[in-house]
């Protein structure tokens, strides 16, 4: 790393921001451009990137990012491509903040909403997890490609079925843990695949975390790595019942 000054950071909490990224070389660079460049505002301390057994130059670039920033970055690499809840852990495991915030690498959901979160984690809650749904009934992700928007809405359900988790988006990616909440609940997740929320929440609960819910601003980011089909349902139905298993129903 380079000599360069530390941004001025408010007194208070500082944020270790996680990220997990897969073949994400088209915009892992902007990403951490932008966070670097909102880091004092944020009361961002660092950036995790998780590099989840990537084939592509998503290693490389973040590195290269992390000689040029003035912010510690810091790249974590898992071997072979895990999943989503392999990645968070690693990432977790690696951060040094008060605070733990994890975003996607294509920020769909803003990072803006990271004082307003503050402010309530401050207020007493343990955990603050973003809601794609606004205050005023806005539902953000109707930008979603139909498929998305059908397959996410089938989502729900089987979760409140099988599950039974009371929150109105559990898979939006923006979720904020007081370190000691992080340390507690991430270890225990068993769940490497899309519902790793799911599990992540449920645990939360069951070690009776104050989780609050916070509406922030969303935007569909072409390029996912999610792919929609009958194997990938297939696989969050037996995820669904796995949790339900091992956590039991909320």
């Amino acid at each position: 790393m380079p000599d360069s000054p530390q941004p001025a950071l408010p007194a208070g909490a500082a944020v270790s921001v996680v990220i997990p990224a897969y073949n994400e070389e088209q915009r892992i660079t902007s990403t951490l451009d932008r966070l670097i460049a909102d880091a004092a505002p944020f009361r961002i301390l660092e950036i995790v990137v998780v590099d989840d057994g990537s084939s592509d130059r998503t290693a490389a670039l973040v590195t290269a990012s992390a000689h040029a920033s003035p912010l510690p970055i810091r790249l974590v690499q898992l071997p072979n491509n895990r999943g989503k809840g392999a990645a968070l852990r690693a990432g977790v495991t690696a951060a040094v903040g008060d605070y733990v915030v994890f975003v996607d690498a294509d920020l769909s959901a803003t990072p803006s909403a990271i004082p307003r979160a503050l402010d309530i984690i401050e207020a007493g809650a343990d955990v603050v997890i973003g809601t794609r749904l606004s205050a005023e009934g806005v539902d953000f992700r109707r930008t979603q490609p139909r498929i998305r928007q059908i397959s996410g809405h089938i989502f729900v359900l089987l979760r409140r079925l099988i599950v039974g988790l009371p929150y109105a988006d559990t898979q939006c990616p923006f979720k904020l843990f007081t370190r000691a909440a992080a340390q507690l609940v991430y270890p225990e997740v068993r769940t490497d695949g899309w519902s790793f929320d799911v599990e992540l929440l449920a645990r939360a609960r069951k070690h009776d975390l104050r989780i609050v819910e916070l509406p922030i601003l969303w935007g569909h980011v072409s390029g996912s790595q999610l792919h929609v089909g009958p194997r990938t349902a297939l696989s969050v139905i037996w995820e669904l019942i796995a949790i339900r298993t091992r956590v039991g129903r909320a």
